[in-house]
Parts: structure tokens; C-alpha cells; sequence
């Protein structure tokens, strides 16, 4: 195209969005941080193969570019093969994928080497979730797009991928059948709609509630949808176990659940021990022998936890915990001797005592069997 010609496109008066080489006012410099360019790429190739019709103007906002850079990057997808077209609609210009011409197939899609290694650490994020919810699936398919530039064979390579990580905690739980459930769930927590569920406890038997799921939690293996009541402002947010979920959840009417009542629901469920109830707040101090120490420093165990170092080498660990201590409890008892806790001392009180009762009964039950194989010699 000529200088000429160009100049006379600058200077034609717009209408809505028009082609890549219009010339409209800058964008403001955003301050958030930029995702690279490689993965705005791969997002913007799911789009266009999900037959999205895509114009500068919701590139520019959706992925905070400058007009000049969506153009580029809309280059170098069809510089890499996407048949991308311009559709005029008046003035105003829409991308697309050429009917014809593209392959509906994520596998069809190139990415840079870079990219293809970063996604496959989304094969040890799938190892982590529980089985039976399409979510290995969905990520076989991703990383198979990532893989497909390096030349591998596909199906071999991603079986090597999940060999390299091994989950050792064996005790996720079986969601076999409740992918739908999953999914509705999911998609809820994304549009922050109101749900009808029917929920089954161990204790109360089934009820029907309504709720806005706000987020899920992963918990030992577990998923837990966190729920917030219509009429709750989030600070008493509770989670719910999926598997106690007995159909699919009904959305209802337009309700959506407020951006201040999901982010109070978030904050309080952070300052809780795994999926524990809400409770009012307490502090939790507790000292770790030096042996332990390592271990502790290892992990950062809570959302609010100070750390610090005694003069034997032990670590004393403060807590702020707003929720039930059951989940809590479990976990200081595993540590054996070698934690203490130092308030509050009714916590202290209590794990003392269930561990004298299970010190007295598992010496009873050994002394028992003992002697059951005595008699029967």
C-alpha cells in the first residue's frame, strides 16, 4: 500500500471499528502487568477457533493493548497459518476465521517452543485434581497444542509428562458421575449466579438450598464449593462437599452474586483451616521442637501465620484462625511430641486429652491382639 494511500485512510472520518490502519487515539498505558505475547497469542487462536467474531476494539480491551499491537499480533497469527479475514459490516471491520479454509482442531493451532514448555506444568496441575471431572482431558488437549510445534508424537509424549510427576497422597475422592454437577458448579462460580441445589449431610439427610457458589477449593483430595447464602453479605460463607451434591444445580432467575460479597466470602475462607465452618476469630500460637522446624518453614500452612525462630533452633508459629479447629486439630496431632500448643488453652486441653485416650486404647488393643496370638498358638 502506498504512502499515498494510506494517508487518505488516516484521513476518512471512522465509524465504529475500523481496519488496522485507521488511526485513532492512543490507549492509556495500563499498569497492570501484561500477560507475553506468546499466550495472548494462544488465547486469541482459541477464540478465533471457537468462531468468535473479534474486532480491534474488544482486543484492545480484553487483553490491554495498544491499537498498533493488536494489529501485530493479528498479523502474526496469519503469518503462522490462521486464516484469518476481515469482514466489513459499514465501516466497521470484524475478524474471523475463514469457513473454509480453518480447522476446527485445537491440534491445528502452532505456538513457540517457550510456550509449549511453560503449558506442560499443566499436566502436574491436572495430577493434582481428583479424577472423573474432564479436567485431564481438557488439559491432554491444551498441551497437545503446545507439543504439536516441537515435532513429538503426542500421545506418547504427554504419557511421559504425567509419569515425571506421581501423586503420593492416594485419597482423592471418586467423582465418577458428577461431571455435569462439576461443570454446573464451575460455570456458576465464573457467572456468579444463584443456584437451587439439593444437598445430602451424613447428619441432617437431604435439603434443598439456595446459594451463590464463589469459589471451589481443593481440600486432601477433596473438592469443595464455596457457598454464599442469597441473603448474606459473604462473611458467613461456608463449603459444601461436592459429592454431597445430588443433581445438578438449577440457576435461578438473573441474580448475581455481589463482587464486595465474594471477595468478603474469599477473605474469611482463607483465614480458615481447610474447609472448615465460620467461626469467630482466634489467635493460635504454637511452638515446634527443632527437629520439626524444617518441615514448618517449608510450607506456608495459612492465609495469616508469623514465624519465629527460638533460641534451640524450634520455631514458634502464630496464627489468626476465623473457623472451626476440627481440621485443625487433626493436623497438630499428626505432629506427635513434636508441637505444643501454647494457646488458646482449651485447644491445649482438648488434643491432650484425645491423645491420652488414644495412647491408653492403642496399648489396650495391641496387649489384646498379643495375647489373641498367643491363643491361637
Amino acid at each position: 500500500m502506498s504512502s499515498c494511500a494510506r494517508r487518505r485512510r488516516r484521513s476518512a472520518p471512522s465509524s465504529g471499528d475500523s481496519g488496522p490502519a485507521m488511526a485513532r487515539p492512543s490507549k492509556p498505558r495500563s499498569t497492570r502487568a501484561r500477560l507475553p505475547k506468546d499466550v495472548v497469542l494462544l488465547q486469541l487462536a482459541l477464540l478465533f477457533q471457537t468462531g468468535e467474531r473479534l474486532t480491534y476494539d474488544r482486543i484492545v480491551d480484553e487483553f490491554d493493548l495498544q491499537r498498533r499491537t493488536a494489529e501485530r499480533y493479528v498479523r502474526d497469527l496469519r503469518d503462522a497459518g490462521l486464516p484469518i479475514v476481515v469482514v466489513q459490516r459499514g465501516r466497521a471491520v470484524e475478524l474471523t476465521l475463514h469457513a473454509l479454509r480453518s480447522r476446527m482442531d485445537i491440534e491445528a493451532l502452532d505456538v513457540s517452543p517457550a510456550v509449549a514448555k511453560s503449558l506442560t506444568l499443566l499436566v502436574v496441575a491436572a495430577a493434582l485434581l481428583p479424577a472423573n471431572l474432564g479436567v485431564r482431558e481438557a488439559v491432554d488437549r491444551t498441551v497437545r497444542a503446545a507439543l504439536r510445534v516441537r515435532g513429538m508424537k503426542l500421545a506418547g509424549e504427554l504419557r511421559r509428562l504425567e509419569d515425571a510427576v506421581l501423586v503420593l497422597e492416594n485419597d482423592a475422592k471418586d467423582y465418577t458421575g458428577r461431571e455435569e454437577i462439576f461443570e454446573a458448579l464451575f460455570d456458576a462460580v465464573l457467572e456468579g449466579r444463584l443456584v437451587d441445589v439439593v444437598y445430602t449431610s451424613p447428619r441432617t439427610g437431604a435439603e434443598h438450598r439456595r446459594l451463590f457458589p464463589a469459589s471451589i477449593g481443593l481440600y486432601r483430595g477433596g473438592l469443595y464449593v464455596l457457598g454464599v447464602d442469597e441473603h448474606d453479605d459473604g462473611a458467613q460463607a461456608r463449603w459444601w462437599a461436592l459429592e454431597r451434591f445430588d443433581d445438578v444445580p438449577v440457576t435461578v432467575g438473573a441474580a448475581r452474586l455481589a463482587a464486595s460479597a465474594r471477595l468478603k466470602a474469599l477473605a474469611s475462607a482463607r483465614r480458615r483451616w481447610g474447609p472448615a465452618r465460620s467461626r469467630e476469630e482466634l489467635i493460635v500460637t504454637l511452638r515446634f521442637s527443632p527437629a520439626a522446624a524444617p518441615f514448618v518453614r517449608a510450607r506456608p500452612w495459612h492465609a495469616e501465620v508469623d514465624i519465629d525462630t527460638d533460641d534451640d533452633g524450634g520455631v514458634r508459629m502464630s496464627m489468626r484462625l476465623a473457623g472451626e479447629t476440627l481440621m485443625l486439630e487433626s493436623w497438630l496431632k499428626s505432629w506427635g511430641s513434636e508441637v505444643q500448643v501454647l494457646r488458646p488453652t482449651w485447644l491445649a486441653e482438648r488434643i491432650a486429652d484425645d491423645l491420652e485416650r488414644a495412647a491408653a486404647r492403642h496399648r489396650a488393643a495391641a496387649a489384646q491382639f498379643e495375647q489373641l496370638l498367643r491363643d491361637e498358638d
